[in-house]
C-alpha cells in the first residue's frame, strides 16, 4: 500500500516532500537570508514523518531520517502559504480593476506620507496600479525616492526635470495615454512624477489603468487582443546625444502562460511596427481600436498635481499622460525618476511577512 503523501491543516493539503523542503530551522535555513542550508539530494526522495501532530499552534514533524531531524511549522504561517488548490497571488486579492466611473463612486483619500504608513499606501498601489502622495518638499525627494532603492538612471541620470530631454515631455503640449520606457527591454518599473511648483494654466495629469482597458478590449474584440498579445513589435528612441538607438521588440500586450495580462506596453510616438506585409493592416486595426479605448475619457481618472504632490505608477500596468497647459500663466516644476518594480514589492513583501518566518526559523 502506497504511503500518505500530505497532511491536512486546516482544511489544506500541504506534501511531506513540501514540508521537508521547507523545514523552518536554523539547521536547515540561514537565520539572516533564510536561505536553504541544504542540496534537495541529500534528503529522501520521498520523505515521511515518523511523528507528526498539531500542538499548541504548531505543527510538529519528526522526520524518518538518521540523523534526526524536527520541523516545527506555525500553523499561522502555514495557512499563509498553502498551495491547496494552488498558491495564493504574492500580492494578495486586493487588485481591482478600475476606471473612472469606479473611482468617482469610491473617492480615495491619498495620503500624507508624514502621517500613514508604507504598508498601507502600498496596499494602494498595489491594488490600484498608481497612488498620489501628499507632503513631499522638493528638497526630500532624492531623500524619499532612495529610501526604496537605486534610482535608476537613464540617458539623463536620476532624478530628472521634465523639461530636460529633447522629446514631447518637455514641451507644454499634451501627451497621450502611455507607458514610459517602452523602449527598454525593463520598463518593469515604478515612476514617481513630483510635482515642486504648478503654477500654469492647464497641464492636467491622467491615469488609465491598463489591466482593465485590456480586459474589456478582450471581451469586445478578442480577435484584435490576441493579435496585440501575440505580435512582436520595434519601440524606437533615438537620443543623439549621446549617440543611442533604443529599439527592443516585444508585443503591446503581455500574458503569462495561463492567459493573465502581466504587462501593459504602449507609447505610439515610440512604435513602429516593422512587420511582415500581410500582416500590417490587421495588425493596425487592433492597434487603432485599442488606443481608442484607452482615449475614451470614461477610462481616464483627471487630477491637477500640486506642490509637495508625487504621482506613483506601476508603470507596466497604468498609463499616463498631460494636457496642454500654457506655462505664460505661471512656472511649472515637474521631477520625474524610476525604480526597478522589484524593489518596491520587496520591500513590501518584507514588511508584510517576514517577521513570522524569522521568529519560527529563530525561535526553534
Amino acid at each position: 500500500m502506497q504511503e500518505k503523501q500530505f497532511v491536512t491543516i486546516g482544511g489544506k493539503r500541504f506534501h511531506y516532500t513540501w514540508l521537508r523542503d521547507n523545514c523552518l530551522n536554523s539547521q536547515n535555513r540561514h537565520p539572516d537570508s533564510l536561505e536553504k542550508l541544504n542540496d534537495i539530494c541529500d534528503r529522501p526522495s520521498h520523505p515521511q514523518p515518523k511523528f507528526i501532530e498539531e500542538r499548541d499552534g504548531n505543527l510538529i514533524v519528526d522526520w524518518n531520517e538518521n540523523p534526526p531531524l524536527r520541523s516545527v511549522f506555525p500553523i499561522s504561517w502555514l495557512l499563509a502559504h498553502t498551495c491547496d488548490p494552488q498558491p495564493q497571488s504574492p500580492i494578495g486579492e486586493n487588485v481591482i480593476l478600475w476606471d473612472k466611473a469606479w473611482l468617482e463612486a469610491n473617492p480615495i483619500e491619498w495620503p500624507d506620507v508624514r502621517k500613514s504608513d508604507f504598508k498601507m499606501w502600498m496596499k494602494q498601489l498595489l491594488s490600484l496600479g498608481f497612488i498620489i502622495l501628499r507632503n513631499i518638499p522638493l528638497e526630500e525627494l532624492d531623500t524619499f525616492i532612495s529610501s526604496f532603492g537605486p534610482v535608476r538612471n537613464t540617458e539623463y541620470g536620476g532624478i530628472m526635470t521634465q523639461k530636460v530631454g529633447k522629446d514631447l515631455a518637455a514641451t507644454s503640449h499634451g501627451i497621450p495615454p502611455h507607458n514610459d520606457l517602452t523602449f527598454w527591454y525593463g520598463h518593469r518599473t515604478t515612476q514617481f512624477i513630483h510635482c515642486a511648483k504648478n503654477e500654469a494654466a492647464g497641464g492636467q495629469t491622467f491615469t488609465i489603468d491598463g489591466f482593465r482597458v485590456a480586459k474589456d478590449f478582450r471581451e469586445n474584440h478578442p480577435d484584435y487582443f490576441q493579435i496585440l498579445a501575440e505580435t512582436p513589435i520595434q519601440f524606437w528612441r533615438v537620443q543623439h546625444e549621446h549617440q543611442y538607438f533604443f529599439r527592443p521588440v516585444a508585443s503591446i500586450i503581455e500574458v503569462d502562460k495561463a492567459g493573465n495580462v502581466t504587462a501593459i506596453r504602449f507609447s505610439h510616438k515610440n512604435c513602429v511596427p516593422q512587420l511582415p506585409f500581410d500582416q500590417l493592416e490587421r495588425f493596425y486595426e487592433a492597434y487603432t481600436a485599442f488606443s481608442r479605448y484607452l482615449n475614451n475619457l470614461d477610462y481616464q481618472y483627471r487630477f491637477r498635481l500640486t506642490a509637495g504632490d508625487c504621482l506613483l505608477i506601476q508603470n507596466f500596468r497604468a498609463l499616463h499622460g498631460r494636457t496642454d497647459y500654457d506655462a505664460s500663466v505661471g512656472a511649472r516644476d515637474f521631477r520625474v525618476a524610476y525604480m526597478e518594480w522589484d524593489y518596491f514589492l520587496a520591500r513590501y513583501f518584507y514588511q508584510r511577512e517576514l517577521e513570522a518566518t524569522y521568529f519560527a526559523i529563530n525561535g526553534n
